[in-house]
C-alpha cells in the first residue's frame, strides 16, 4: 500500500524516478570543477615558485579581480540568504544545513561562491605584494593555496553526493517525528519498523511496517491506511512514496 508522487513520471526501467538523477550531475560537476580546476592550479602555483613569471599589466589585473569579488560576493550573499531560508524552514543552523541538505544546487553555489570570493581575495593580496616587494612567490603560494582549497571543496561534495546516491537515510529526529506522528494515527498500536531514505531533492521515500488496533476487520484496516497515505499526502508532500505493511496481532 504505497503513496506515489513523482515530479517526472517513471517507467518500467525506473519504477522509483528519477531523483538521484541531479546527484550524479552534482558528483560530475564538483570532479570537474574542483578537482581538475584544484590541480591545475596547485601545478600552476608550483610552477611559478621554480620560474618566476613576471609581473605584466598589474592595473588590468587589479581591475579584473577587483570586479570579480564584488560579483563573487553578490552571488554568495544570495546563496546565504537562501541557505538561511530553507535553515530557518527546517529549524536547523545553516552548517548543519549544508551538512544534510539533500538538494546539491544550493550548496555547491554556496561552496562555489565561498571559494571564488576567497581566491579573488587571496590573488589580489598576492598580486599587490608581488608589485611592491618584486618577488612571485606571494603569487606562487596563493595559487596552491586556492588550489588545495578546490581539492578540500571537491572531497566534501564528491562525498556528500556519493552518500546521496547510496540512498542516504533521513536524519534521525525527522525518522523519530515521523514514527511518532503514525504510531499516533487512530487504529495504530506502534510502528515495528521505519526507514527513509532519500530518493532526490525533496523526495523521500518511506516504508513502514504498522502494527494495528486489535479488533480492527480489513476493511478497517483498510481505511486507517488510506486515511494515514491521505495525511501524509496533504502535511508531508516531501515523502512522494509510502509504503506501509500493516502487521496485526500481538508482537512476538
Amino acid at each position: 500500500m504505497a503513496l506515489r508522487r513523482s515530479r517526472r513520471p517513471p517507467d518500467a526501467t525506473h519504477p522509483l524516478g528519477y531523483g538521484p538523477e541531479r546527484y550524479y550531475w552534482a558528483l560530475l560537476a564538483a570532479v570537474g570543477m574542483f578537482v581538475i580546476g584544484g590541480a591545475l592550479s596547485i601545478w600552476e602555483g608550483v610552477r611559478a615558485l621554480i620560474h618566476p613569471p613576471e609581473l605584466d599589466a598589474f592595473w588590468a589585473g587589479v581591475i579584473v579581480l577587483v570586479i570579480a569579488l564584488v560579483l563573487d560576493s553578490v552571488s554568495r550573499a544570495v546563496a546565504i540568504r537562501q541557505l538561511r531560508r530553507e535553515a530557518s524552514a527546517r529549524r536547523v543552523s545553516v552548517r548543519q544545513l549544508l551538512r544534510e541538505s539533500p538538494d546539491p544546487t544550493v550548496v555547491t553555489v554556496y561552496l562555489e561562491d565561498s571559494i571564488d570570493v576567497l581566491g579573488a581575495g587571496l590573488a589580489l593580496i598576492a598580486l599587490i605584494l608581488h608589485r611592491a616587494t618584486g618577488s612571485a612567490v606571494p603569487d606562487a603560494l596563493a595559487t596552491i593555496v586556492i588550489g588545495l582549497l578546490l581539492g578540500y571543496v571537491a572531497l566534501k561534495l564528491t562525498s556528500r553526493n556519493r552518500q546521496l546516491l547510496a540512498n542516504q537515510g533521513l536524519p534521525e529526529r525527522y525518522v523519530s517525528a515521523l514514527r511518532e506522528r503514525l504510531s499516533s494515527a487512530a487504529g495504530v498500536r506502534s510502528v515495528e519498523r521505519l526507514e527513509a531514505v532519500y530518493l532526490g531533492p525533496g523526495e523521500v521515500l518511506v516504508a513502514a511496517d504498522v502494527r494495528m488496533a486489535d479488533g480492527l476487520s480489513g476493511d478497517e484496516v483498510s481505511a486507517v491506511l488510506a486515511a494515514i497515505r491521505a495525511e501524509a499526502a496533504h502535511e508531508l508532500p516531501v515523502i512522494s512514496r509510502l509504503y506501509l505493511t500493516p502487521v496485526t496481532g500481538d508482537a512476538t
